[in-house]
């Protein structure tokens, strides 16, 4: 019974991984964005390495007392991936840009 559950569970995922529009940044009269997104992102990602630095390693007590040092990093470095993709989506805004469907036309200046 629980080979069904993870079954399932690996089926459902693959159909939501289907079903992911894939997006891209428009901003009218806005030709090319590769050079404010990147802007944005390495911004930002010295933004989530400055807020989410390493440290010391994991703590020697509690819940976290059986994880190694790679671990512990992993799981910085995915902390970090979350913070830097939220700030580049807000530096974006910022800058007047908008997700959109990649299948959608961009838009032109007026």
């Amino acid at each position: 019974m629980t080979i069904s559950r993870v079954s399932v569970a690996i089926l459902l995922l693959a159909i939501a991984a289907c079903n992911t529009t894939p997006m891209r940044w428009e901003r009218s009269g806005a030709a090319d964005t590769s050079g404010d997104e990147s802007d944005c992102s390495a911004r930002s990602r010295d933004e989530a390495a400055r807020q989410l630095p390493y440290g010391d390693g994991p703590p020697i007590y509690g819940l976290y007392s059986d994880w190694s040092m790679l671990t512990w990093k992993q799981e910085i470095d995915n902390e970090r991936y979350y913070l830097a993709r939220d700030l580049t989506r807000v530096c974006m805004q910022n800058k007047g840009y908008q997700l959109a469907p990649a299948s959608s036309p961009a838009k032109t200046a007026k």
